[in-house]
């Protein structure tokens, strides 16, 4: 009973420490200010870029005069170029977020991973004219495989400690309620551009933000203010 207690435990921490990108058990990953002194935080929006949604995504960033980080899949931006070169045109950060986004990402060969990474960085720089920083595993999954993938290239990986599900949410307003529960000092939060509820509760959560005296700062100044803490 002791030896299979024993594996249970090391199989439910294998299987968090992939899982929960903030474990930082086999990659290190920026997951937000655990201790901020000062009411900021990042939006991230994974998935894009979309023809439809992205668009209203960034017409109600623009009206609140924020700035965000978009994780785009490399596969969509050449069909969505436009929309692409608005999240540019915006002042918006640019984050890699594999070419495919395959659900099975997280089991490929180093190989496979670092293929997908690097024809995404390819796609962003043919259209943008520079490579992104950042990335963003597909799913938020870390594991061995990755890390000796991520070895070939020179990123800053991003996690996130506010996440809504809103890929499953079944409206804004649920979508708006999860986040500002969750917010605190220092929080990144995930959100996914391609839902069709996202910019309505953006705007709920960008109201409650500075109703409440948030300010909302891009990626790099909150991993600026981290290494000074």
């Amino acid at each position: 009973m002791v030896y299979i207690f024993i594996i249970l435990l090391v199989l439910v921490f294998l299987v968090w420490s992939a899982a929960d990108i903030a474990s930082g058990v086999y990659v290190k990953t920026f997951c937000g200010i655990k201790e901020c002194d000062e009411k900021v935080v990042s939006l991230t929006f994974d998935d894009g870029p979309e023809p439809v949604t992205t668009e209203k995504v960034l017409e109600v960033l623009k009206k609140y005069d924020v700035k965000a980080t978009f994780f785009c899949i490399g596969k969509k931006i050449e069909p969505n170029c436009e929309v692409f070169k608005h999240i540019i045109t915006f002042g918006h950060t640019l984050g890699n977020h594999s070419f495919h986004h395959n659900d099975n990402f997280s089991l490929l060969l180093p190989s496979r991973m670092r293929d997908e990474i690097g024809r995404c960085q390819t796609e962003i720089k043919k259209y943008a004219g520079y490579e992104p920083r950042f990335f963003r595993p597909p799913l938020g999954v870390t594991n061995p495989m990755l890390a000796i993938a991520l070895r070939s290239f020179r990123f800053d990986i991003i996690g996130w400690n506010v996440r809504p599900f809103d890929t499953s949410a079944k409206n804004a307003e649920e979508v708006s309620r999860r986040v500002i529960s969750k917010i605190r000092p220092g929080s990144v939060v995930l959100l996914h551009d391609r839902m069709p509820h996202t910019p309505e509760a953006l705007e709920t959560i960008l109201d409650w933000l500075y109703a409440n005296g948030y300010r909302v700062v891009p990626l790099e100044e909150m991993m600026s203010r981290q290494r000074k803490n």
